[in-house]
């Protein structure tokens, strides 16, 4: 009866009819089957498709698309046009994006010395999105000017100034930019190049000598953010010695050459955690050297050459992928095994969280696979370049993502995943 107290071994009893429900059910918790989540998903899947189908033909038009980024209240729906997670959910939008040129107005925005904190933070991140897929960045030019050569990068100066603004002392902090946000401007701006730098050919990759040199030479955020800060400046400086034209300029550059002529440097993360230590672990030697002996390629003699090192971690971009996995699969594990909870800590309570655990990381592990399956699909020229072969791809796309998302959805990761989409991929 209502407000009756149950006798405690009654309780006992409902308790653990209740944990073994949810172990039969992968410790997720959810009794739904397989077809009742897939009939729960492709509706909702099909009309955010045909939603995305209506968006992607009404801003086929440029000038329509411009108008709309003019609107002060558009900043919604164009961060959800432009989402990594949009073009997995129906058609891609980004060409429509890049063919309206929205990446000239924050440009302009950076620009101006006298652009207000808040401005300047809406300009980054709005660059941010439009940059990260390789079809922005094929349409990236100054305003005013068509695309192709060296125009991207071109484009990029604004952030290029910001990323070596501290080459000078007086630089080290712009006027009127707190601290916080002076870290924040400068790594945004470092995501943005390393995107750019990474989708363009290395011909194309041609920069001024005050780039390099300033690169070298610049101070402050984010070159004193952690022991992988120099890696990082290294890493960027060989993505600029790929372009033959960068090294014949480095070479007349004398900070350029004695930043390559030294022997490195190889630091560690202070952490108690090994693992964290060594995936957040940084080092130069074998980065320049491979620098030096990509300009004496072009200019026989003009670096010396240093001995080469052995890497005691792997590249920056393989730790970065460790990372990204390990703690993938911490944030799954420990929620599988969150969920599995039975209150008391013995042999079998352990086997539950165990078991559950690792149904939720074969399910991340379909559920990410895909993911970078899309993600290699999207990037690609044959599938933004055709709208006949983009369309059906993408409803096919969609139908994938649900049976996958209604299979692994018996297991404890629906809420690991979503984090990870939501969080770690805007990072």
């Amino acid at each position: 009866q209502p407000g009756a107290v149950l006798p405690v071994t009654t309780q006992l009893g409902l308790a653990q009819a209740r944990f073994q429900a949810e172990a039969r059910s992968g410790g997720s918790g959810s009794s739904w089957t397989f077809t009742q989540r897939l009939k729960l998903l492709c509706p909702a899947a099909a009309t955010l498709w045909l939603l995305l189908l209506a968006s992607w033909q009404r801003y086929s038009d440029a000038e329509r698309l411009r108008a709309l980024a003019e609107k002060r209240d558009s900043g919604a729906l164009l961060g959800f046009l432009a989402w990594r997670v949009t073009a997995h959910l129906g058609p891609y939008q980004v060409p429509n994006l890049a063919s309206a040129a929205l990446h000239e107005a924050p440009l302009r925005a950076l620009s101006d010395p006298m652009l207000m904190d808040y401005e300047r933070g809406a300009a980054f991140s709005r660059l941010g999105q439009l940059l990260q897929r390789r079809r922005a960045t094929a349409a990236l030019a100054p305003p005013g000017e068509a695309p192709g050569g060296n125009a991207a990068l071109r484009a990029l100066e604004p952030l290029l100034v910001e990323l070596v603004a501290g080459s000078r002392e007086a630089d080290v902090a712009p006027s009127g930019a707190s601290e916080a946000a002076t870290i924040s401007y400068r790594a945004a701006a470092l995501d943005i190049v390393l995107d750019v730098l990474a989708a363009l050919p290395a011909d194309l990759r041609e920069v001024p000598g005050w780039v390099l040199e300033g690169l070298v030479t610049a101070q402050g955020p984010p070159w004193d953010q952690g022991a992988q800060a120099e890696e990082v400046r290294a890493t960027l400086l060989l993505q600029f010695l790929a372009c033959p034209a960068n090294c014949k300029t480095a070479a007349s550059l004398p900070e350029v050459v004695r930043y390559l002529e030294m022997p490195g440097w190889k630091r560690k993360e202070a952490t108690v955690f090994p693992i964290k230590a060594f995936l957040l672990s940084g080092e130069t030697p074998d980065l320049l050297r491979r620098g030096a002996i990509r300009i004496c390629r072009q200019c026989p003699g003009a670096v010396q050459v240093g001995p080469r090192y052995k890497r005691d971690t792997p590249s920056l971009q393989a730790k970065r992928d460790i990372r990204n996995f390990w703690t993938t699969a911490l944030l799954t594990a420990g929620w599988a095994a969150f969920r599995a909870r039975r209150g008391v800590f013995n042999a079998s309570a352990i086997f539950a969280m165990a078991k559950a655990s690792g149904g939720a990381l074969g399910g991340m592990a379909l559920l990410e696979g895909i993911w970078r399956a899309e993600e290699g699909m999207i990037e690609a020229p044959w599938y933004f370049e055709d709208t006949n072969i983009m369309l059906p791809c993408s409803a096919v796309m969609c139908l994938v993502n649900c049976v996958a998302l209604a299979a692994a959805a018996r297991f404890a990761v629906v809420v690991p995943f979503v984090a990870c989409r939501l969080v770690k991929d805007d990072l």
